[in-house]
């Protein structure tokens, strides 16, 4: 395209927007070995209401999901989500870890964000 606007079917009188999911990362967590922490996940929502579930995946090695109900209700935009690092967790820092968000007929919403495990 040369110096022209794309429009996308949000731009089109009579025209739906597509539908949309989107994960925010919490920022940068720090936790303690034998300890928990909380985190804030949200999303956004575009064209649909329904409830999204919530994985973390590639947590530092020692450092599980303590919260059991991972989805978000369709009347809500975030949940906590608490991690708990066992007390021989191996310290590190900066380790990336990934946070996915999935709903029903839609593609799975991806964001990254770092995990510090520090010693007691």
């Amino acid at each position: 395209m040369q110096g022209g606007v794309e429009f996308g079917p949000a731009d089109q009188p009579g025209v739906s927007s597509a539908r949309k999911l989107t994960v925010k990362s919490p920022g940068s967590q720090t936790i303690t070995q034998d300890r928990t922490d909380e985190m804030t996940v949200s999303i956004d929502r575009s064209g649909f209401t329904g409830p999204v579930t919530i994985d973390v995946r590639n947590l530092p090695t020692g450092v599980t999901v303590a919260t059991k109900e991972m989805t978000v209700p369709a009347d809500k935009s975030s949940i906590t989500v608490t991690t708990k690092a066992n007390p021989d967790a191996p310290p590190v820092s900066d380790h990336v870890v990934t946070l996915t968000a999935k709903s029903a007929d839609m593609p799975e919403a991806v964001t990254d964000f770092k995990m510090t495990v520090k010693p007691k």
